[in-house]
């Protein structure tokens, strides 16, 4: 019997291609944040601006707001009836070394949401609350 002879190819691939697949995993991971919004007054108005984000403490770019659920966006507003709401946000990807983060809606006028020193865990799936 002979000798098996194994054969290891060498494959090259373009790094534009490589950098592409990089750029699409960042795409396809999302952070979600699920907000609950109390308030002392009974019958209220509530919306979210396209400018919201998720800022790093560390620095770095910020996350934008990708999607709401149960929360309409500017200029359109929802009208509640009762002391609290529940919503959700979607945002593009924290960078890998964030480890602690702000939720900022940076608005012209007063009254935007902020929760601040939220702790990154390894779910990016975060619930907050906010009181107004």
């Amino acid at each position: 019997m002979g000798e098996e002879i194994i054969i290891n190819p060498t494959i090259e691939v373009e790094e534009d291609l490589v950098q592409k697949a990089k750029e699409h995993v960042n795409i396809e991971r999302q952070v979600i944040v699920h907000v609950v919004l109390r308030t002392n007054i009974a019958w209220w108005q509530l919306r979210i601006w396209p400018s919201t984000f998720l800022i790093p403490k560390e620095g770095g770019g910020k996350s934008k707001l990708l999607n709401a659920d149960k929360i309409p966006f500017y200029p359109q507003w929802l009208h509640i009836f009762g002391s609290s709401h529940r919503f959700t946000l979607i945002f593009e990807a924290l960078p890998q070394d964030c480890s602690v983060f702000d939720l900022i809606e940076e608005i012209p006028q007063q009254g935007g949401f902020e929760a601040k020193g939220i702790q990154r865990n390894q779910s990016d799936v975060y619930h907050v609350e906010i009181r107004d």
